[in-house]
């Protein structure tokens, strides 16, 4: 018994050599890993590394993008770094030496922190020197990364220069911008549509409705009009940035609103801003079939944001009597916060009738809004109340003209309020 034991375990000991001589055999004759370059290599202080990499193949074929690496070499820090590479059963490591001179040398006047600027102002290079291990001046060689300090934070400057051997350097300045909010701007233009028809089938109630519809073809002009001035459209969030002092937008910026999520906008007027691929938001009144409107026009070019779910209504005395108003905090939350479930976000709100107070404001800036619009007259501004954005109304049978009049930047030095 003892005897057929062992043999049974003999038998499975040289199975296993069997296949570990299988093994070794197979990766030696059909894998290869040796390293491109050095074993040891020495780079500069802030150099550019760039890793020789290795040579892999199996059964012939150059397979060396497949290669495993590990370890990174920080130029920024004198010392001794190793990088690993991997493929299968098979490894390679390679030693980099970061010296503590720099080659070529880099140097920025006033050293890696540039003094901190605010928004909007004009960023004056301290200055730069390079030079190469002999000493030749090549600081007409350095390459500055480009410079766009649109928002507030923190912001890095890169400077780069290669001698005649091809050694690289590269150094970073830090450029601290703080917000500000009393730059020069020409305002942004939060444009107050409403209903929307075609003028080969007008509505019955066209000259009941105060103005407030535009037709196709006048939005179709207007949205042309801004495609070919290329127009910038930005997000709430962006919005709220710019009137907080922490962005810059473009100079020809305008955000386009729809009120009440009538059906004439959601029937005629999402084809034209699909056609020209223009953004806009809605502002749905949800109690009036928010939910099965909202399900029913989804558009890549349309968001939908709340326009109150059940307030847009009379019961109040202020302004044009809207009961938001009139309100308790916990019933008009309530109302925000149904809206917002039904809309699927919750960036910007419309007052119902442009209608609000100290506590109506308050409230809408507690149920989490980025903005509020108002439907007071005007651009916004850096340093307006974000809960009570002024807008530009929109008017039936307006011209072009007259719209590129009031949407045109015009820029002024801001007015302290």
């Amino acid at each position: 018994m003892k005897h057929k034991m062992a043999i049974s375990i003999g038998i499975i000991l040289l199975a296993v050599i069997g296949m570990l001589v299988f093994i070794v055999v197979y990766y030696t004759t059909q894998f290869s890993l040796s390293l491109k370059g050095p074993e040891e290599m020495t780079v500069g202080l802030y150099s550019v590394y760039q890793d020789p990499g290795v040579e892999a193949k199996k059964g012939g074929k150059d397979i060396s993008a497949q290669a495993k690496v590990t370890g990174k070499v920080d130029t920024s820090k004198p010392g001794e770094y190793q990088v690993k590479y991997r493929m299968g059963t098979l490894a390679a490591e390679r030693t980099v030496i970061v010296s503590n001179e720099m080659n070529p040398r880099l140097i920025l006047a006033d050293g890696e922190w540039a003094a901190e600027m605010m928004l909007g102002e004009e960023f004056e290079e301290p200055g730069y020197e390079a030079y190469d291990e002999n000493g030749k001046d090549i600081s007409g060689r350095v390459v500055v990364s480009e410079i766009d300090f649109k928002k507030a934070g923190r912001h890095t400057i890169d400077y780069t220069v290669s001698d005649d051997a091809g050694n690289t350097t590269k150094v970073s300045r830090v450029v601290k911008i703080a917000p500000n909010k009393d730059y020069k701007s020409p305002g942004l233009p939060i444009c107050m549509y409403h209903y929307v028809y075609d003028e080969d089938d007008p509505p019955a109630d066209l000259k009941k409705r105060y103005g407030n519809y535009i037709s196709q073809q006048d939005l179709s002009e207007e949205l042309e009009w801004l495609n070919e001035e290329g127009y910038y459209y930005p997000s709430w969030e962006e919005v709220r940035a710019y009137i907080d002092g922490e962005l810059l937008l473009p100079e020809k910026s305008i955000v386009l609103c729809f009120d009440d999520g009538a059906a004439s906008f959601l029937e005629y007027g999402i084809p034209v801003l699909e056609k020209y691929k223009v953004p806009a938001t809605c502002f749905m009144i949800t109690s009036y079939d928010g939910e099965e409107k909202i399900a029913s026009y989804q558009s890549d070019y349309v968001n939908y944001e709340s326009h109150s779910h059940d307030m847009h209504k009379g019961g109040g005395k202020i302004g044009h009597g809207g009961i938001f108003t009139a309100l308790s905090k916990d019933k008009a939350l309530a109302d925000l916060n149904t809206s917002i479930k039904i809309c699927g976000g919750g960036d910007a709100f419309a007052y119902p009738f442009g209608d609000y107070n100290k506590n109506s404001r308050d409230t809408v800036e507690e149920a989490g809004f980025l903005c509020a619009v108002t439907t007071e007259y005007g651009k916004a501004h850096p340093g307006d109340d974000p809960m009570l954005l002024p807008r530009v109304r929109m008017s039936e049978g307006q011209s072009l003209e007259r719209f590129i009049g009031m949407v045109a930047p015009k820029m002024q030095q801001k007015q302290k309020r």
